[in-house]
């Protein structure tokens, strides 16, 4: 299970650092809007790793730690 390192939460915008099953240490911006949740993950600047999977794991950490 992943491990929530920190959180910070401004009016509708939510900051986490995790570590994911992997020991991988990944952060998530994730925005409340009217329309639902916005993301945008660590994943999605690094051309390193498969964007999709990767991402994936991150919002679904997420939501298991907020």
């Amino acid at each position: 299970m992943a491990i929530k390192l920190t959180e910070h939460t401004y009016g509708t915008h939510v900051f986490m650092r995790l570590r994911l099953d992997n020991k991988r240490i990944e952060e998530i911006d994730a925005y409340i809007t009217e329309t639902g949740w916005t993301y945008h993950t660590s994943a999605d600047n690094n051309p390193d790793f498969p964007k999709p999977e990767i991402r994936a794991q991150i919002i679904k950490a997420f939501h298991e730690l907020y």
